[in-house]
């Protein structure tokens, strides 16, 4: 009764707000002339529809204004441990004809929007006072930081960063300048033994959101229920056959194809993340007891053997909330700094193998034992990450954005806390953006660093983000690493 009711006031005052169209059009065109553009949000608001078809309406097209007005500026940051190389593998090439090797082939379709680093230091670790681990297990508290740590311990759980992280640096700035949205979308899949790599302040954390059934109620205000999960679905498409429906009908009077064709891509996109939670909720784990285990999200999702699964998921979640501007941050945390039971299971690992109780070994089929063997197996790790790179940039890549894509509006940075899973090494690790972030990088390269401190890497974001950022973390290190910029 509560949901028809606030259904049909909507119809009603979507179309009492429609009568004043005309003097809506004639004020968007003065602020256009100002130079100021309406946001999305308020926008919408206006014509009573939700914020999950934000970026989808092209409002300037409808208004009669330039149809090439840019996106906003966005920043997603992923990241993972055991390294980006090993097992024999190398790093692209350099030069005008730089060539991706075999296991980063996936990223071939995306060669103009890359800007691939191979070489910076994580100093932060090399030269804090004190003593304790210093080896790429403990480099997740600073990668986001450059900075010393508040407390640096012999146990890398117990690391605690000693500045704010770039993410949070970006998204609180962003929202004291009158953004609306979240300061930043933090999630993580299955980050067991702690390490984290967003921090509020020194030795606050950010804690990453492992459950993408709780992820989808915080960006779309209700996670979907089971069991039974049918009823919930169903009804959430039936709203969302009645906004298209409305929408349809707008963009008919004060639209075009290209409009009609958006709002169908984006709220098939919401009902694929519907879809592949509620199949998620139905799995079951495998269990050696008769009784059926209870489908709960929160049990999948810290699943070792649902890494994988977890992982799609949560990209999905995150470019959803990029392109409905729920937020212009994302941090996606895959695994731990140790993955001792991670289990690749598509890559025909299986999870129970011997030692998977070990504290200091995990399981011999787990990322961490077959990242310290440094053999082929490596090579099989390091290709699914670099396919789950290709993922985003492609998820990114597919919502147009102005007169290009989000991407092109993106600055996408891809870390590791190390150069190899065998060696630890904090020095010369290689990184992966992408995305020019609205033109601030030249992409379409493949650079070779020497003594460059990431710090370098965090001013430049700071600064592609429109924050200006003259150092960040310590200033030792100096400021903006400007060869990102061409």
């Amino acid at each position: 009764m509560g949901l028809h009711a606030s259904v049909d006031e909507a119809q009603k005052d979507s179309g009492r707000r429609m009568k004043g169209w005309g003097r809506a059009r004639h004020k968007a065109h003065m602020f256009i002339k100002r130079r100021h553009v309406p946001s999305r949000r308020s926008f919408l608001k206006t014509l009573g529809v939700g914020s999950a078809l934000l970026p989808l309406l092209q409002y300037e097209e409808a208004f009669g204004a330039c149809a090439a007005v840019p996106g906003p500026k966005r920043m997603f940051i992923m990241a993972w441990s055991l390294g980006m190389l090993g097992g024999g593998d190398t790093w692209a090439t350099t030069g005008d004809n730089w060539v991706l090797p075999t296991q980063m082939a996936s990223l071939a379709p995306y060669r103009q929007d890359l800007l691939l680093l191979d070489g910076l230091d994580y100093d932060f670790l090399k030269d804090m006072p004190g003593s304790g681990e210093r080896t790429g297990f403990a480099a997740f508290p600073g990668m986001l930081t450059g900075a010393f740590y508040q407390v640096l311990s012999s146990a890398t759980s117990s690391d605690l960063a000693g500045g704010i992280s770039i993410d949070q640096y970006v998204g609180l700035r962003l929202q004291a300048s009158g953004y609306p949205g979240l300061v930043s979308l933090n999630l993580a899949v299955q980050p067991h033994s702690g390490g984290l790599l967003s921090w509020r302040s020194p030795g606050q954390a950010v804690i990453p959101d492992q459950n993408p059934a709780h992820v989808y109620a915080t960006l779309f205000g209700s996670a979907p229920s089971s069991p039974p999960p049918d009823k919930v679905l169903a009804m959430r498409k039936s709203v969302l056959d009645y906004v298209a429906g409305d929408l349809n009908r707008f963009v008919t009077k004060v639209g075009g194809t290209d409009d009609r064709a958006r709002v169908a891509a984006h709220l098939q996109n919401i009902r694929d993340i519907e879809q592949a939670l509620a199949q998620q909720m139905a799995q079951t784990l495998p269990s050696t007891t008769c009784t059926a285990p209870v489908p709960d999200p929160s049990v999948v999702a810290t699943a070792n053997v649902y890494f994988e699964k977890v992982a799609q998921i949560q990209v999905d979640l995150a470019v959803a909330a990029l392109a409905a501007d729920a937020t212009r941050v994302v941090v996606l945390q895959l695994g731990d700094p140790l993955d001792l039971n991670v289990i690749l299971t598509s890559l025909g690992y299986t999870a129970g193998g011997p030692n998977a109780s070990d504290a200091n070994t995990g399981d011999v089929n787990g990322i961490y034992h077959l990242a310290k063997t440094d053999g082929p197996d490596k090579v099989k790790v390091d290709t699914w990450f670099m396919n789950q790179v290709a993922y985003v940039l492609g998820s990114l890549k597919g919502v147009s954005d102005g007169a290009g894509t989000m991407l092109d509006n993106t600055a996408f940075v891809a870390m590791n806390s190390m150069r190899t899973g065998a060696g630890k090494e904090t020095v010369g690790v290689p990184a992966i953006m992408a995305g020019s972030c609205g033109g601030y990088f030249k992409t379409g390269r493949s650079l070779s660093l020497t003594n460059t401190p990431n710090n370098g890497v965090l001013v430049a974001l700071g600064n592609a983000m429109g924050i200006p950022t003259v150092t960040f973390g310590e200033t030792r290190y100096g400021g903006e690493l400007t060869v990102l910029k061409g």
